[in-house]
């Protein structure tokens, strides 16, 4: 079986989830207080036994019927990556706006990216493997909702990632980088070879054209036609539903500000990178009246 981590920084609903998680793993490890997101998944990367390892987050309430019991298969490949590999989660319920989908799921993550230190963008679970498997089976509830300021800063990371399209950027950034190091490596080839000027050109014009006519389906935004309009329907339904559930008022208008934020600075990261800054978000929550 795979090493099980609970993560958490103390939040409020916690031990509750902790002790919930501890009824079908006993021996889960908790991994307290490591500040960063990417920082405490390495932590877990590091703590864990196993080459692939369960993350459960701290407002993770498991749902009775959920098995830990699932391993990646090595030899199953999904869109020519190993299982292994992938980032595979089993999607959430969402107890004030009634979504379902990967917002607080639990997900299975192989300790190579970590141990590497694999950069990453916005998104650390979108962006560190290129391929992220959705499972069908609910995992969890996912309680943000507990205080008003959990749910403030819940929603607004989440809809400042939908409103910028960070999980469709992120694929298309890493498509236009591969085809970038074709097209480099084309040039260091030509510059080994003796060939006459007139060859080289119409080699790396051909190559060129080739290469780019392979890429041309991953880094057109448009390919992903079917997923932005997932983006747009779950953020609209955050930023609408749920004004009568606990804390529900803070989601919803901490929602709409993420989405403002989102679309204003989706092209720029070091900016939109502050959905990940938790002494920002908490400075930024103060500002907020109800």
């Amino acid at each position: 079986m795979l090493d099980v981590f609970f993560i958490s920084m103390g939040e409020e609903g916690s031990e509750a989830n902790w002790q919930r998680l501890l009824e079908f793993v006993p021996n889960a490890k908790r991994v307290e207080n490591v500040i960063g997101i990417y920082n405490v998944h390495r932590e877990c990367a590091m703590r864990s036994s196993t080459d692939n390892f369960w993350v459960v987050d701290a407002d993770a309430w498991i749902l009775d019927y959920f098995d830990f019991t699932w391993e990646p298969d090595p030899a199953a490949v999904h869109w020519g990556v190993p299982e292994n590999e992938c980032v595979v989660i089993w999607p959430s319920i969402n107890p004030v706006n009634d979504l379902v989908y990967g917002y607080g799921a639990v997900k299975v993550f192989s300790r190579t990216p970590f141990i590497n230190k694999n950069k990453w963008a916005i998104d650390m679970s979108t962006s560190l493997s290129d391929v992220v498997i959705a499972k069908d089976i609910i995992s969890c509830e996912t309680r943000f909702n507990t205080t008003p300021e959990s749910a403030w800063i819940g929603a607004f990371r989440e809809c400042a990632k939908l409103a910028s399209l960070a999980s469709v950027k992120i694929r298309i950034r890493k498509s236009i980088a591969k085809q970038n190091a074709e097209l480099d490596a084309v040039t260091d080839f030509l510059n080994t070879q003796d060939f006459t000027i007139d060859k080289k050109t119409n080699y790396r014009n051909t190559q060129s054209v080739l290469i780019r006519d392979r890429f041309k389906q991953e880094t057109d935004i448009f390919s992903y036609w079917q997923e932005i309009e997932t983006c747009s329907y779950q953020r609209l339904v955050w930023c609408t539903h749920g004004w009568n559930k606990p804390n529900g008022k803070y989601s919803i208008i901490g929602a709409q500000a993420g989405a403002e934020f989102g679309l204003k600075y989706s092209d720029d990261l070091s900016i939109l990178n502050r959905i990940n800054d938790w002494d920002w978000l908490k400075k930024e929550f103060k500002n907020v009246n109800v």
